[in-house]
């Protein structure tokens, strides 16, 4: 009976159940999915380039070919930093661009096939490896290996690509020319033939301008230059005199040069280089032109008006492109060009092409100059420049930039030293109505007076907007914004390189800051003379790039330096120079009053990595203006076993904050804290012909050895960080086969030696050794340690990784405390664990690769919170990090709006309870 009631109720009541049942799974997946915005840790686009940014290059020009085959234009480089790229024609921009291996495994040999389409190169030795690329995108097509049946004889080796074909080109001592042909693309031997040339000998000079190669063969006035085709069998062999080219007046030695461009066509050069003449050898009768300025750079084009030689000069800053007719030396005026720019010094012609246009022969010319800058010229126009110095990094600093003018003003109104009160009031009053001017200037839009300083590179409150100054392998110095990355200035210092030839490093040295308003900063630029080897210092304002003085030249070698911690009444850090026959230097002269008052407490050492010699130097003055150098200890490192390859010292602007570290128990325990310990690193061979490593830690004041460790079945690279009371270093264990980092930590115990100063002469404390290793997943570049001003911020480790990541890695995953036994609880430690993870999140450069990083510097900001990270390498990345979050600064998206509207409500509700409660204790005093 019930069922016959409820059956009319039944489909409506079903209906609305499906729907209820419909409504709850629509809310579950409602609550699952916005639940996984809890899981994501992403990067907000409009964050992206906020507070980093990064600069890609290519390095500098070896190879370069226009691609007029491709629809969308553009240029193809192979560059000495073993690079292939493409630029955009228009802009010089990278429009992509492939790392190839370091070394000599990935040197590029040869480019060719642009002209028909085909990019190929050979890069490599043992064996060459050739590639045959996409043109639009830089992919690779095919790629073979081409094993060297003469492996002693690569550097001989000469190629050739040509309609697809690879020609491989080897001199054959008193025989005659190798030349095997492959296809490009296959790796398909085509054939081999052997060219007679019995006269090319070990001092034979021979280069190849095909298809011909040119020998010249002898030094004296009986020199002859030979002429052989390679690929033409039935062509004769051509000869030619030196006394024919020169005459009989000119002396050797002479030298042989390939003449770049679209012909076959040679120089030889004389009186070391200062004559020079060309030879057009791609002619029967082998015409020699006149004679040419050592110094001027050829190429050779071929244009609507026949076969045209540009000579390139460069004199009193100005560039002059000459164009002369090949076949007459008559001049070509409307292919000749004429340009001035500053950062394009010593240019040559690396690649160029003539198209006709309306108004007659257009022509594009990319530059290649010797300070390793791009520059195209189209049309007699400088159409963009390419920096490409700034791929090649060997010392860098990060300066505050100067204050601002009203606040130098201010600064010159409380720097007078006249005690007078009138003239001080005088001298506010002024000042204050130059502030009153200026105030109602802005306020009225009227146009504020001109001055010398841009408004944008002043210091900001926080001292986060900084000035980067670069210095390059060839000598070149820039000047860079830090906020966007902009080159404020740069200069060229001539004639320069480094101490080592191997990484080439010069040293920079930051005397003076902007903070001592109105000397101006001062940098100190030591290096090596080119031609003696000798020490020259150069120096210039660091904010401006303005030379302070000329080029000085030592007159002696350097062998070790220094920057005093003392300055001179001028606030000037004086430089101390420790010459090869133990002689010191002050510089400037003018700071030996200076020097002399802490000459005493100064000690210098050297290390020599070639006989792995360690020597400590103390300093005196023998007479009021010569200061002498003592020898205090000495330490002889076998170099039949082991090899010095780097030493390190701690960060001389480093600070601790915590003498200590606080113990499970609440006992402290204390930091065996060194300011004089280095670390050396030695690479060697053991008893069972396996590869070590070497680590000690010297004190190098006393020269006692305070710690040695030994890593057998290990080989580099090696890289150290050393701060406070630890080291991290990374190397590669041979055993594993992976990459390992091995962390050091040095304590003094539970009581502390001395509580004021430390003393490496009188201290005999022996320290507590904690150490630990980890495996890390990833290939290592290079490490540093962020640093802070006043040190209260935790530490991490700046790890760039070989994939282009740039790591922030937190100093507690690489504590060598953490304790392996999990039930042992300290504050701060985590529990051991082998591998070091690597967290997505902590790449502090996110998908902004950063090829071949060569170093990595941090500086401190004006938080204490944040440390500035500058990135160098192949790439250029800045950015900024906060190992210990902003605790000083409120965050980007904090609601200040929220904020003042609760403080207001607070403020209003309180001020009407407060007329509230009056009001009810003034009726309960009536009652």
């Amino acid at each position: 009976m019930l069922s016959i009631v409820m059956a009319p109720f039944l489909p409506g009541f079903r209906g609305k159940f499906n729907r209820f049942l419909s409504d709850v799974q629509l809310l579950q997946y409602l609550i699952v999915f916005f639940g996984l915005f809890n899981l994501s840790l992403c990067l907000y686009e409009d964050q992206v380039g906020k507070f980093d940014w990064r600069q890609n290059y290519v390095g500098k020009i070896k190879f370069a070919s226009f691609d007029t085959v491709s629809a969308a234009k553009k240029i193809i480089v192979a560059t000495e930093e073993n690079v292939v790229a493409a630029l955009n024609l228009k802009s010089g921009q990278i429009l992509w661009r492939r790392v190839l291996e370091q070394g000599c495994a990935g040197r590029v040999r040869i480019m060719g096939g642009v002209a028909d389409g085909d990019l190929v190169t050979v890069s490599g030795g043992v064996p060459a490896i050739v590639r045959a690329w996409d043109l639009a995108s830089g992919h690779i097509r095919n790629e073979w290996t081409l094993a060297e049946q003469n492996p002693e004889r690569i550097e001989d080796v000469m190629w050739h690509i040509k309609y697809g074909t690879l020609h491989h080109i080897l001199p054959i001592y008193h025989s005659g020319v190798e030349v095997t042909s492959y296809d490009s693309k296959t790796g398909e031997k085509l054939k081999t033939r052997k060219v007679s040339a019995p006269f090319i000998n070990e001092d034979t000079m021979c280069v190849l301008a095909a298809p011909y190669l040119a020998c010249l063969n002898g030094a004296d006035s009986l020199a002859r230059l030979f002429i052989v085709h390679l690929f033409d069998p039935n062509a004769q062999l051509q000869s030619v005199t030196i006394n024919t080219i020169f005459g009989a007046g000119e002396q050797g030695p002479y030298k042989l040069e390939l003449v770049p461009g679209d012909e076959p066509v040679v120089s030889v050069s004389a009186d070391n280089g200062q004559k020079k003449r060309v030879l057009n050898i791609g002619d029967e009768s082998i015409p020699i032109r006149n004679d040419i300025s050592g110094e001027t750079a050829l190429y050779v084009i071929t244009a609507e008006e026949g076969k045209t030689l540009l000579q390139t000069a460069y004199k009193n800053g100005a560039i002059d492109i000459a164009a002369v007719d090949l076949l007459s030396f008559s001049p070509v005026p409307n292919l000749s060009v004429g340009l001035s720019h500053n950062s394009v010094q010593a240019p040559t012609i690396v690649a160029s092409a003539c198209l006709r246009q309306p108004k007659g022969t257009g022509c594009r010319h990319l530059l290649s100059s010797d300070d390793h800058s791009i520059a195209l010229v189209q049309n007699g126009r400088l159409a963009w420049v390419r920096e490409e110095a700034l791929a090649n990094i060997v010392a860098v600093e990060i300066m505050e930039l100067p204050m601002s003018e009203r606040e130098q003003a201010i600064e010159t109104e409380f720097d007078q030293k006249e005690r007078d009160v009138v003239s001080m009031m005088i001298r506010r009053i002024c000042s204050q109505a130059n502030q009153l001017r200026t105030l109602l200037q802005a306020v009225m839009g009227f146009a504020p007076p001109q001055s010398n300083q841009r408004a944008d590179l002043v210091r900001d409150e926080f001292g986060l907007h900084k000035m980067i100054v670069a210095v390059t392998s060839p000598g070149k110095i820039y000047g860079i914004e830090s906020k966007r990355g902009e080159i404020i200035w740069q200069l060229s210092v001539k004639n320069v390189q480094g101490f080592s030839k191997t990484s080439g490093k010069m040293i920079l040295y930051p005397q003076r800051g902007s903070r001592h308003f109105p000397h101006p900063p001062q940098c100190a630029l030591l290096a090596a003379d080119k031609e003696t080897g000798d020490g020259v210092i150069y120096t210039f304002n660091p904010m401006t790039g303005q030379p302070l003085g000329e080029l000085t030249k030592l007159g002696y070698k350097v062998k070790q330096s220094m920057l005093l911690h003392v300055a001179t009444d001028d606030f000037l850090r004086p430089v101390l120079v420790l010459d090869t026959t133990d002689v010191v230097h002050v510089f400037p002269e003018t700071a030996k009053a200076t020097v002399a008052s802490v000459a005493k407490n100064v000690y210098l050492f050297t290390a020599d990595p070639d006989i792995g010699l360690l020597s400590g130097f103390s300093l005196s003055y023998s007479t009021p203006e010569n200061l002498v150098s003592h020898k205090v200890w000495e330490m002889m490192l076998s170099t039949r076993t082991q090899q010095i390859t780097d030493v390190i010292s701690k960060s001389t602007i480093e600070r601790v904050h915590s003498q200590g570290r606080v113990l499970g128990d609440r006992s402290v325990l204390y930091k065996y804290i060194n300011p004089n310990l280095v670390a050396v690193v030695t690479q060697g061979v053991g008893s069972t012909h396996k590869n070590t490593l070497n680590l000690y830690l010297l004190d190098v004041v006393s020269g006692a050895m305070v710690f040695s460790v030994v890593h057998k079945r290990v080989r580099g690279p090696f890289h150290v960080v050393h701060s406070e009371n630890w080291l991290v270093y990374s190397y590669f264990s041979e055993k594993s086969r992976r990459t390992e980092i091995a962390t050091l930590e040095l304590y003094e115990g539970k009581t502390q030696s001395n509580t004021t100063a430390f003393s490496s002469l009188t201290t005999s404390v022996v320290p507590i050794v904690e150490r630990q290793a980890f495996i890390f997943p990833a290939s290592i570049e290079y490490l540093r340690e962020t640093i802070t001003e006043k040190g209260i911020t935790s530490k991490h480790i700046m790890v760039a990784l070989a994939h282009g990541g740039i790591l922030e890695l937190p100093w507690m995953l690489v504590d060598p405390r953490r304790p392996i036994n999990p039930e042992v609880r300290e504050e701060g430690v985590i529990p051991y664990m082998p591998e070091i993870p690597i967290q997505m999140d902590a790449i502090v450069n996110y998908n902004q690769s950063i090829a071949r990083v060569s170093g990595i510097l941090t500086s401190p900001s004006g938080l204490e919170s944040t440390c500035l990270v500058f990135v160098h390498g192949l790439d250029l990345f800045y950015t900024r990090v906060a190992p210990s979050k902003t605790f000083d600064v409120l965050k980007e998206d904090f609601d200040y709006y929220l904020i003042a509207i609760v403080l207001l409500a607070l403020t209003i509700s309180s001020y009407v309870t407060k007329k509230l409660a009056s009001r009810k204790a003034q009726k309960q005093a009536w009652k």
